[in-house]
C-alpha cells in the first residue's frame, strides 16, 4: 500500500498537471490519534480568492482522511495490525482485513446570496440541474449527492443557508498502485476542472462581480488561510 506522502505527492502532481486554480490548501493532524485530513480548494480558472476572510461563493475542495491504521498499514503491511486490533475500530480493522478502502470528496460550494440569491422552492429544480450537468461531462453512472441546508428566521420564514454537490471517488485498488492513482486522480482533476467553469458559466459570473478595488486591481487580504502543506 502506499503510504500517505506517496498518495499526497501522486495527487499534487495531477493537480499541476491539469493546471488547477488552487485558492489554498490545509492539512491537519489529529495529535491524539495521529490521523491526517488535506483539504485543496479549487476556484474557476481565471478567478482571484480575494474574499478575505470569506471563503469564494463559488468553489470546489478535494477532501480526504487518511486513518492512523492506514499510516499502520502502509508502512508495515497487514501483519502489523494483529498487535492493535484491540485498539482499531471494527469496522476499519475489518476493511484492512479485505484491504483499505479511501474515498475522496469533491465539494462544489454555490452561491446562495447576493445577486445569485436561491429560494427554498427553487431547490429540488436546481439539484436536478446540477446533476444533468455533470452527467454530461461524465461517462459512468456515478450521480453527484446535492445538500442543502435551511435556516428559519424569527418568524419562521425560511432562508437556503449552504447549497453543495458531492462527487465521492472510492479508492481501493488504486492504494497499491501509483500508476493506477495517477490515472485516477488525473481524471477527478480533468472532472473538476470542466464542471468547475461549467458552474462559473451558470452561477458564478455574478456572484464574482463587483470584487476588486476601483482601478479592478484585488485589494490587500485582510487574512491569511492556510499556507500550502
Amino acid at each position: 500500500m502506499l503510504t500517505y506522502e506517496n498518495f499526497v505527492s501522486v495527487l499534487l502532481g495531477a493537480i499541476e498537471r491539469t493546471g488547477l486554480n488552487i485558492a489554498y490548501t490545509q492539512e491537519l493532524l489529529d495529535t491524539h490519534a495521529l490521523g491526517r485530513s488535506l483539504s485543496i480548494t479549487c476556484l474557476p480558472d481565471g478567478v482571484v480568492d480575494d474574499s478575505g476572510p470569506q471563503e469564494p461563493p463559488l468553489r470546489a475542495v478535494i477532501a480526504f482522511r487518511w486513518s492512523p491504521e492506514f499510516t499502520v498499514f502502509s508502512l508495515r503491511g497487514a501483519e502489523s495490525l494483529d498487535g492493535i486490533e484491540r485498539y482499531v475500530d471494527e469496522r476499519l480493522f475489518a476493511q484492512a482485513r479485505s484491504g483499505p478502502s479511501l474515498d475522496v470528496e469533491v465539494t462544489y460550494h454555490l452561491p446562495v446570496n447576493g445577486e445569485v440569491h436561491v429560494e427554498p422552492r427553487d431547490l429540488p429544480a436546481i439539484a436536478q440541474a446540477l446533476q444533468q450537468l455533470h452527467a454530461m461531462l461524465v461517462d459512468d453512472e456515478d450521480v453527484l449527492r446535492v445538500d442543502g441546508t435551511l435556516s428559519f428566521d424569527p418568524g419562521g420564514a425560511p432562508h437556503v443557508q449552504s447549497l453543495v454537490a458531492v462527487r465521492l471517488w472510492s479508492l481501493d485498488e488504486a492504494l497499491y498502485d501509483a500508476d493506477l492513482l495517477e490515472v485516477t486522480f488525473e481524471e477527478l482533476c480533468a472532472e473538476l476542472q470542466a464542471m468547475l467553469q461549467v458552474l462559473h458559466d451558470q452561477y458564478g459570473s455574478r456572484s464574482n462581480a463587483g470584487h476588486g478595488g476601483a482601478d479592478g486591481l484585488p485589494p490587500d487580504r485582510r487574512y491569511l488561510k492556510p499556507p500550502t502543506a
